[in-house]
């Protein structure tokens, strides 16, 4: 997609292009636009300081900071929209703020192109000797560009509610999450379900780059071998045995031939106890759609990618409970993670490296250091139907289910460089089950500034 360039003739013109360059209208923010030359290479927003002078002078700090890591930045301009008014003090509010930016771009070698202030009331520049101590009308910064550039709507705020749901297809999902249940324990056995890293919300296995899994929840599927059955480090990620002989023989077979794909032979039945297995209690008769579902995620990539690539309306209630299902789970989560921010080979790796770090081997750093926003920029419209698609799953979700689904949506839209979004994200998350791992772990990120690495690589994105 080709970028729109505007062009401002002033500072009023400039800052009415702003809030379309952001596509929102910013509230009790500061907004920050390294350039390059003459063009802007995209924006960042934060939250507006405490009046204190310590809080003032670390945000100065912050965005310069982050503006100097774009490698091609040579000058900054900052705009402060707030709540406050010209007239209440006699003068621009955030004097203090505007004063530790110039002089911390200064000392960054940055060309401080402009310092503005958005009030309640007025507008002005801080740079500008002529100023009026009372500001400038707002109605100065009317737009009067092309129709082509979209209006923004909403503040920075805006987008991140989840999709409207009727009460039926919460309950048609939750009636299949419980059929998937039940299914799940007959093909996988009574711990299968709560196998992968650990039941639902489970903290999060999130290994720095070059550090080993030793800090992360054990699955469950790792803690309790079965009597007779393989040993913890035998197990798949559904807790399903792997790599054991069938029936003590090994000829003939694959290297990578796992017993749960081979299956058991039945031994011949009696005319009597068919009779009596064909008059099942209609209540005790398992669901075919969850159990096809549950045979699904055989290949969980596969899955993955095809959950992706499905149309959002109309979508099958068992897919959407298995993908539920799966994003509450940790271990296979993180498959999701790494496949749907890269693609199919990153999911079969990611699957293969969960299936190794459940057996004692260390997770490849290449795969964690995804999680931490570090190596190859991950392909935008991806992340963006990976999100649409986790927004659907948690709008539909059963509450106790909710974290796993809100959690990918708030380290998808962190990725996408969108903070405000993955904080409130995160934040539902932690308000179901306050120890949330990646939900915390998103918190964190936000809390301190941090945003990936790749945001810093991608020309025209806007950090919020």
């Amino acid at each position: 997609m080709t970028p729109t360039v505007v062009k401002a003739a002033d500072a009023a013109q400039f800052l009415s292009i702003v809030p379309r360059m952001l596509g929102y209208h910013p509230t009790r923010s500061l907004v920050v636009i390294p350039f390059h030359g003459g063009r802007s290479l995209g924006a960042m927003r934060f939250d507006l300081p405490e009046g204190d002078a310590e809080s003032v002078d670390r945000i100065a700090a912050t965005v310069t900071g982050m503006a100097c890591r774009l490698p091609e930045a040579d000058a900054v301009a900052a705009i402060a929209y707030t709540d406050a008014r010209f007239h209440e003090d006699g003068r621009m509010p955030h004097l203090e703020l505007f004063a530790a930016f110039e002089r911390r771009a200064h000392a960054c070698g940055l060309r401080v192109t402009d310092v503005l202030c958005v009030a309640a009331d007025a507008w002005g520049s801080f740079l500008d000797a002529d100023c009026p101590t009372e500001g400038r009308p707002l109605a100065e910064l009317t737009w009067t560009g092309s129709g082509d550039v979209p209006a923004p709507d909403g503040d920075q705020a805006t987008g991140a509610e989840l999709p409207a749901r009727s009460a039926e297809e919460r309950a048609s999902v939750e009636k299949a999450m419980g059929a998937l249940g039940e299914a799940v324990a007959v093909l996988c056995g009574p711990d299968g379900g709560a196998a992968a890293a650990g039941s639902p919300g489970r903290a999060a296995r999130v290994p720095r780059p070059s550090t080993s899994k030793d800090d992360a929840a054990p699955s469950r599927a790792t803690a309790v071998p079965r009597d007779g059955a393989a040993s913890a480090h035998e197990r798949d990620a559904f807790g399903r045995p792997i790599n054991l002989p069938v029936g003590g023989a090994t000829a003939g077979a694959e290297p990578h031939t796992r017993a749960s794909d081979l299956g058991p032979v039945p031994a011949p039945v009696s005319g009597v106890v068919e009779d009596e297995a064909s008059v099942t209690d209609a209540s005790s008769r398992l669901d075919p759609r969850a159990l096809a579902a549950v045979c699904g995620l055989d290949d969980l990539p596969r899955f993955f990618e095809d959950a992706l690539a499905r149309p959002l309306e109309g979508a099958d209630v068992y897919d959407t409970a298995a993908l539920v299902w799966c994003l509450a789970r940790p271990a296979l989560r993180d498959v999701a993670l790494v496949q749907w921010s890269g693609n199919l080979a990153q999911g079969d790796e990611a699957f293969d490296a969960q299936l190794r770090w459940e057996a004692g081997e260390e997770y490849p750093a290449h795969l964690a250091m995804r999680m931490w926003g570090e190596g190859d920029p991950p392909q935008v419209s991806r992340l963006e139907a990976a999100l649409a698609l986790a927004r659907a799953a948690a709008a539909v979700a059963p509450r106790a289910s909710q974290p796993g689904p809100l959690a990918m949506c708030a380290w998808l839209s962190w990725a996408l460089g969108r903070s405000t979004h993955a904080a409130a994200y995160a934040e539902r998350a932690c308000e179901i089950e306050p120890e949330h791992g990646l939900s915390q772990i998103v918190l964190s990120f936000v809390s301190a500034g941090h945003l990936p690495d790749w945001a810093f690589r991608r020309a025209g994105a806007a950090a919020t």
